[in-house]
């Protein structure tokens, strides 16, 4: 891939994306096993928030990953710029439940404001200190065709 095809996003560029972006998938892993769920995100004083449901897998598994404030990974990708870019970020950061009842309020105050539902049982993980990064990569042409194309007649079931 040359340079035409794939640029590095400034840290602005990552913020504004993070804060039009209303899901990612958020990773960590613990005991050698991988977790992986999308979540929805908000923002709260310049942090990405994740919300999680009461019954996320990955929230029972981050109990044991954040006490010893270990890092975890938050990546998202934007394919509106006229489907010809895709623009993606990555986000590496020490999580910290957001517990306080200020906090709480606050993070159900920019939940309603996105029009996320954010029921009683959710967690907020708040990523503090995130280390951003991010590209634009070009979406070759082969790749826009297959997404639009027919199945082929072997993928077709009879």
């Amino acid at each position: 891939m040359d340079r035409r095809e794939r640029s590095a996003l400034t840290e602005q560029e990552c913020r504004e994306l993070l804060a039009h972006t209303p899901a990612a998938h958020l990773s960590a892993v613990h005991r050698g096993r991988p977790y992986i769920e999308m979540v929805d995100l908000i923002h709260l004083d310049e942090e990405p928030v994740a919300l999680l449901p009461d019954d996320s897998e990955i929230a029972r598994a981050l109990s044991t990953v954040i006490s010893p404030r270990r890092l975890v990974a938050m990546q998202t990708d934007d394919l509106a710029e006229a489907h010809r870019w895709v623009r993606s970020v990555t986000v590496v950061a020490r999580p910290r439940w957001i517990v306080s009842v200020e906090g709480l309020r606050a993070c159900r105050r920019a939940a309603a404001a996105c029009g996320l539902y954010a029921p009683l049982d959710s967690w907020f993980l708040a990523l503090t200190h995130p280390a951003l990064s991010g590209y634009r990569t070009a979406v070759r042409g082969r790749h826009l065709r297959l997404a639009t194309a027919q199945a082929p007649r072997s993928a077709v079931a009879r």
